[in-house]
C-alpha cells in the first residue's frame, strides 16, 4: 500500500512539473494603452521592440508593430519566458522603456498633439498593472521634473550670458549645480529602496559617474547573486568595464579619437586635418536648442582667436541631412561643418550621450577639455592664450 502511494505520489509530481513547465513555456502578457491624440494622418504607427547591441551601438529594434482601433487603443502579445525590458513607441515621439515579466500592464500616451516638430519635450508616462515596474515610474518620474527644470534654468543662463552679468551667471550656474546633486541623489535613493528587484537594472542607469562607481557594482553583485541567470546585470558590469576602459583612452592629455565625416561637399574632415592648430570639436544638431543657444558665443570666440591658431569643426549628429542643412543656413557658421549621420561610433568614443559636447584639442590633436562651453570654454582659452 504504501509502495503505491509513493508511485501515486511520484506521478503526480511528475505531471505537475511537466505542467508547470508546459506553463513556462507558454508564458505571454499583454500590453494594451490608449493614444489621446492620435496621427491624424494615419501614416504612423506603433511599435514594440528592444535596444540591441552594446554600449553606445544600442539601437532600438523594432519586433513588432500595430495601429489604434477605433477607440484609439493599442494591444501587444509578449512571451516573457525570459523577463526582459522591453519599449513602446508611439509614433516614434512617445516612448516608454518597461519590464515585462508576470504582470499584463496599460500604458497611456498623450500622443501628437503637441509635436510641433519632431523631438518634442517628453511627457511623463505612467505604467500601470505591476509592481515591479514601480522602480521605472519613479525613476521617470524624476528625471522628467529634473528636465523641466533643468529647460528653464539654461534659458535664465542664456539670458544671464547674453546680459553679461556676471553675478547673474554665477548664481544660474550654482543653481544648475544643485539640481544635478539632487537629481542623483534621488535616483540613488531609489536604487536603495529596489536594490533587490531586476527592475532597479533601469534607475542605475542615471548613476554612472565615476563617484558612483562602487555603490553601482555593489549593487550589480547583489543581483547577480540573488539572481543568477540576470544576464542584463552581467552586461550592464561588461558596459561598465568598457566604458571605463574608454575612459581611461580619452583622457586628458590623450590623442582624441579620430572620425572622419563630410560636409557639405562630401569632403571628409576629422580632428587630424587640424594639426598644428587649437581646435574646438563641437557636437551639436539643429533640434537641440541649448546647441544653438551656444554658437552666437562661438561666433565671439572664432573672431576673437582664430587669428591666433584656433579653429572650430562642427559636427552635426542630425540623423536627417537637410535639417542639418537648414540650420547651417540659419546660422551662419564661418567654421567647417560636417555631418555624423550615424552619429553612434563618434559618440562612443568620446563617451557623451547629451548635446551640446565641446572638447578642445591642442596642436597635436591631444585632449585638453571636454564638455567644455560658456563661461568655462573662456577661461580655459584665455589659458591658453593669455587674452
Amino acid at each position: 500500500m504504501k509502495q503505491s502511494i509513493k508511485k501515486v505520489l511520484a506521478l503526480t509530481l511528475a505531471l505537475m512539473s511537466a505542467g508547470a513547465l508546459y506553463a513556462q513555456s507558454n508564458k505571454q502578457i499583454t500590453v494594451t494603452g490608449k493614444v489621446k491624440f492620435p496621427d491624424p494622418t494615419g501614416k504612423y504607427k506603433i511599435y514594440l521592440g528592444q535596444y540591441v547591441g552594446d554600449g553606445f551601438a544600442k539601437a532600438f529594434k523594432a519586433m513588432d508593430s500595430t495601429a489604434l482601433d477605433a477607440n484609439n487603443t493599442f494591444k501587444f502579445t509578449i512571451n516573457t519566458n525570459k523577463p526582459d525590458f522591453y519599449q513602446v513607441r508611439v509614433y516614434y515621439m512617445d516612448r516608454i522603456d518597461f519590464w515585462a515579466d508576470k504582470d499584463d500592464l496599460k500604458i497611456n500616451f498623450r500622443g501628437i498633439d503637441t509635436a510641433k516638430r519632431i523631438v518634442k519635450n517628453p511627457p511623463y508616462i505612467r505604467i500601470e498593472g505591476s509592481a515591479d515596474n514601480d522602480v521605472v515610474n519613479h525613476t521617470n518620474f524624476v528625471n522628467y521634473r529634473n528636465y523641466q527644470s533643468t529647460i528653464l534654468l539654461y534659458n535664465q543662463l542664456y539670458k544671464a550670458e547674453q546680459a553679461k552679468d556676471s553675478l547673474w551667471v554665477a548664481s544660474v550656474k550654482r543653481t544648475i549645480d544643485s539640481l544635478n546633486s539632487d537629481v542623483k541623489a534621488r535616483i540613488r535613493n531609489i536604487v536603495e529602496i529596489y536594490k533587490d528587484k531586476p527592475t532597479v537594472l533601469y534607475a542605475l542607469n542615471g548613476l554612472r559617474g565615476k563617484a558612483d562607481e562602487p555603490f553601482v557594482m555593489s549593487v550589480l553583485d547583489n543581483l547577480i547573486e540573488k539572481y543568477p541567470n540576470l544576464q542584463q546585470a552581467k552586461a550592464t558590469k561588461k558596459e561598465m568595464a568598457a566604458a571605463k576602459a574608454q575612459t581611461e583612452k580619452i583622457a586628458n592629455g590623450k590623442a582624441a579619437p579620430d572620425f572622419a565625416y563630410p560636409d557639405l561637399n562630401g569632403k571628409k574632415w576629422g580632428p587630424k586635418d587640424f594639426k598644428g592648430k587649437y581646435v574646438i570639436v563641437d557636437f551639436w544638431a539643429s533640434w537641440c536648442g541649448p546647441c544653438r543657444q551656444e554658437i552666437p558665443h562661438l561666433k565671439e570666440v572664432y573672431k576673437k582667436y582664430k587669428d591666433k591658431g584656433l579653429e572650430i569643426l562642427a559636427v552635426s549628429v542630425d540623423a536627417q541631412p537637410e535639417k542639418w542643412k537648414k540650420a547651417m543656413d540659419e546660422e551662419k557658421m564661418a567654421w567647417p561643418q560636417i555631418n555624423a549621420q550615424d552619429s553612434k561610433p563618434v559618440m562612443s568614443s568620446y563617451l557623451f550621450s547629451g548635446i551640446p559636447y565641446l572638447v578642445l584639442l591642442d596642436k597635436e590633436g591631444r585632449i585638453i577639455e571636454k564638455n567644455l562651453r560658456g563661461e568655462s570654454l573662456d577661461k580655459k582659452l584665455k589659458e591658453i592664450f593669455g587674452i
